[in-house]
């Protein structure tokens, strides 16, 4: 694992060495094409060192479970919303809400399906172990088809692998004319090579890189009769979740390929035509490694901006008083005697602790009288303490 500098400095120089990756995939692990070949190239170390780095910060991070779960419906959000642009099928964010959420309208159902199914495919993979009775292999991918195009196609095209005469079908899938024909080769057993290669432990190439072949060949052979894009991105979801490179399946993949989709596009157009893969595997780290930094980046912020300041109230304020704040960021306003009610303590008890709270400007009161009560002080107050929100 990699927790500062010097260890991503020694990661970067075994790189180099070939410790970690290969020139080049083992020829045995595709049998009826020309194998691919890459070159390390400081790009791909440099994105490799950058993704490692992300994701052990992530890893290191110990947010409570209910911010957790704020993040990742973020996350999961922005990629559903994502998701529809690289598939060429818009919904816009307020639409990927309600599907992240589970409350997409019956008017809709239809409409969303390939949404939610997506959804399902995510739920599916945040309960997958390397125990799991499916291992990683093409059937593994076909049951993730299944799941994503489950009244989409007729039930016997589910997850069906196509023969080399076969055109896939296009619906929500960009990268189908970029597929090529291949009738000498057996889709199920070429994948399954595949899957055993990146599998072996003893193969000696990084597992990213890896990866970033599998996406390769999914791109170019499109096993699958239908929902090939949207299967290959959930196979690399789910298999950087097996190895590590996906903590709590918080990264949203669909947003980084949507992100500099024409570029992924054209990296593998010359990756073909040099039948090198170097500049498809940069392509797809570049925008991977910046989206796995800025998903740490948003849990760091999370950490920083809500735990580290309920730890910072807890030392300020009483036991009482963190729960009143905490009652104000779910509730507009509170009053003494609610306040009094609440902590069972007597009226001047809670006289101190609002005054102090006054004191210290957590807090304002408004209104007059019988009237009076507490919120927290308005972003626009000139005597409001800034950021002072946490979590409940």
């Amino acid at each position: 694992m990699l927790r500062n500098a010097g260890v991503a400095q020694l990661v970067e120089h075994s790189l180099r060495k070939g410790e970690v990756v290969g020139s080049k995939p083992p020829t045995s692990f595709l049998k009826n094409m020309i194998t691919p070949k890459f070159t390390i190239t400081n790009l791909i170390l440099n994105y490799i060192v950058k993704y490692e780095l992300a994701i052990q910060s992530i890893k290191d991070t110990q947010v409570p479970s209910p911010l957790l779960q704020q993040l990742r419906e973020q996350l999961r959000t922005e990629e559903i919303d994502k998701l529809g642009e690289l598939i060429a099928f818009p919904i816009g964010y307020s639409k990927a809400l309600t599907v992240e959420r589970g409350q997409v309208l019956p008017s809709y159902k239809n409409k969303l399906k390939i949404f939610t199914n997506y959804k399902n495919t995510q739920d599916y993979i945040d309960v997958y172990t390397p125990k799991s009775a499916l291992k990683p292999s093409i059937e593994l991918s076909t049951h993730l088809n299944k799941i994503l195009m489950k009244n989409i196609v007729e039930e016997w095209d589910l997850a069906r692998i196509k023969n080399f005469s076969e055109k896939p079908y296009d619906l929500y899938d960009t990268w189908y004319k970029l597929r090529d024909y291949y009738p000498s080769i057996e889709m199920r057993s070429h994948f399954n090579e595949l899957f055993g290669w990146i599998t072996n432990s003893s193969s000696g190439t990084h597992k990213l890189i890896q990866l970033c072949i599998l996406l390769y060949e999914f791109i170019d052979k499109a096993p699958f009769y239908a929902g090939n894009q949207i299967t290959a991105i959930s196979t690399i979801k789910i298999l950087t979740k097996i190895y590590g490179y996906n903590p709590y399946n918080v990264i949203p993949f669909s947003k980084a390929f949507f992100s500099i989709s024409e570029d992924i596009v054209s990296a593998f157009k010359i990756s073909k035509g040099k039948r090198d893969l170097t500049i498809f595997i940069e392509a797809v780290l570049y925008t991977l490694s910046l989206t796995v930094m800025d998903s740490s980046k948003k849990l760091t912020q999370i950490y920083n901006e809500k735990v580290q300041l309920r730890q910072q109230i807890g030392k300020d304020l009483n036991p009482r008083q963190v729960r009143i704040i905490e009652y104000l960021n779910s509730n507009s306003r509170i009053t003494r005697q609610q306040y009094t009610k609440m902590m069972g303590i007597s009226f001047m008890t809670s006289y101190r602790d609002l005054q102090e709270l006054l004191d210290k400007e957590y807090i304002s009161q408004k209104g007059k009288g019988r009237g009076t009560f507490y919120v927290i002080p308005d972003q626009d107050d000139e005597q409001a303490t800034e950021g002072i929100t946490i979590f409940s």
